[in-house]
């Protein structure tokens, strides 16, 4: 078959495209940032797409020539300024679907979210209900696949929860009793091609869910086993403290901790896994069996580890630059900065150009820093600056080296951490 196929570069995506590519489907593969498809077949072809500007039928048109399918894996767990869910998950679907059935595009199969039914309440499940129903009125065959929690290399939600599960005290939402159902990727990609099967019976919704459920405690507690650690004592708290404190999240940088995630995790996310299970003619991979009971290798614990660090680092960071730059305006004798600046050849007018100049410059870092403005070129000059004072100290003021409290020898560790925070950004998803 010829697929068009969107969020391509995504975890679902990228999974669904191996698979496709398995089985010799010609691929139109869909994303915006095609650096992430680190392989492609010769039967794989990629565009490159804003979203955001594909909001209308007539901007699909010209990519659905020849198309015998489409298959839609874009989704987003948390809105930031770029990507809403009114946009992503709802316009955009419909425009695609609408387009598709122009074309007479034969098959259509959505990726949706267990929960996105009559009964949703949140703006995550809502957008991907609009979608769901938009397809579902069109005169094609098609498929609304809603998956639980989606678990396998790359995913982010069970990254997370391996991060909760690594803190020395859990802390639980109404208790952790919320009943979820995760269902691994592949059994997820193993439904798509199913779907693409001509013997399939079609226009149906399926929940994709694992063969049992657990709830959000004892995954927790699983999870910290797999990890190598003794069990953890617990704090549970009600879910409308917990959707008070997602300023808390925020402050992490974490983008699923908001009030509508916290509020679909409350919500539960189980189904009855028979109609999956007839569907595919077998039952879908067990997470204790493939997951649970398998030892974390050291990656996995390192990230785990890590996990919360990365905003601590910053913050840090952050505070090490603004508080640098207070001090040197406020506090610290002037008298002094000058005899510093004079000994490295700095005096007259120059030297409170440089300490005024090198003081508002190490506050304006450290503001950068807070906002995680573009961090990874910043922590490049960061780096630099450190250096240059390092070498400055250096040649002009060696006796630092000597003083009791290491004021220039702190320097290589924060090198250091700023290595290791460099590193860990790059593992942003």
């Amino acid at each position: 078959m010829n697929i068009l196929l969107t969020g391509a570069s995504g975890f679902v995506g990228h999974h669904v495209l191996q698979a496709l590519e398995q089985k010799n489907h010609e691929v139109l593969a869909c994303c915006r940032t095609p650096k992430k498809l680190f392989f492609k077949s010769k039967n794989t072809r990629i565009l490159q797409l804003n979203y955001n500007d594909m909001t209308n039928f007539t901007d699909w048109l010209p990519h659905l020539q020849n198309i015998n399918a489409v298959i839609n894996c874009v989704g987003i767990i948390a809105e930031s300024k770029d990507q809403s869910f009114q946009a992503l998950h709802a316009q955009v679907p419909a425009a695609l679907f609408k387009a598709a059935e122009q074309a007479k595009v034969r098959k259509i199969i959505q990726i949706s979210a267990l929960g996105s039914d009559e009964t949703a309440q949140s703006a995550y499940h809502l957008s991907k209900k609009v979608a769901d129903d938009a397809l579902r009125n069109l005169n094609v065959e098609w498929y609304v696949l809603q998956p639980s929690i989606i678990y396998g290399d790359g995913a982010q939600s069970m990254a997370l929860f391996h991060a909760l599960a690594a803190l020395p005290v859990h802390g639980l939402i109404d208790g952790g009793i919320q009943m979820m159902q995760p269902i691994h990727v592949n059994d997820v990609a193993a439904t798509i091609i199913q779907c693409l099967n001509l013997e399939s019976p079609v226009k149906q919704t399926l929940p994709l869910v694992g063969p049992e459920a657990i709830s959000f405690k004892q995954l927790l507690a699983q999870l910290r086993r797999r990890l190598g650690k003794k069990q953890a004592p617990t704090v549970s708290f009600s879910g409308e403290l917990a959707q008070r404190s997602v300023f808390i999240g925020q402050w992490l940088g974490e983008p699923a901790f908001n009030a509508e995630n916290i509020a679909m995790l409350r919500r539960g996310n189980s189904a009855d896994a028979g109609p999956i299970t007839h569907f595919l003619g077998r039952s879908t991979q067990s997470l204790q069996k493939l997951l649970l009971l398998q030892p974390a290798n050291q990656a996995e614990r390192w990230h785990a580890g890590l996990y919360f660090l990365r905003p601590l680092l910053r913050l840090s960071i952050a505070f090490l630059w603004i508080w640098s730059g207070i001090v040197s305006l406020f506090f610290f004798p002037q008298e002094q900065s000058y005899q510093f600046l004079s000994a490295s050849g700095i005096t007259g007018s120059a030297a409170p150009v440089m300490l005024y100049g090198l003081a508002l410059m190490d506050i304006i870092l450290g503001l950068a820093t807070l906002l995680a403005y573009r961090i990874r070129p910043l922590i490049f000059f960061q780096l630099t600056i450190i250096f240059l004072y390092t070498l400055t100290i250096t040649f002009t003021l060696p006796e630092f080296w000597l003083h009791p409290f290491g004021p220039v020898l702190k320097n290589i560790p924060l090198l250091a951490t700023l290595l290791v925070y460099l590193n860990l950004e790059g593992e942003k998803p």
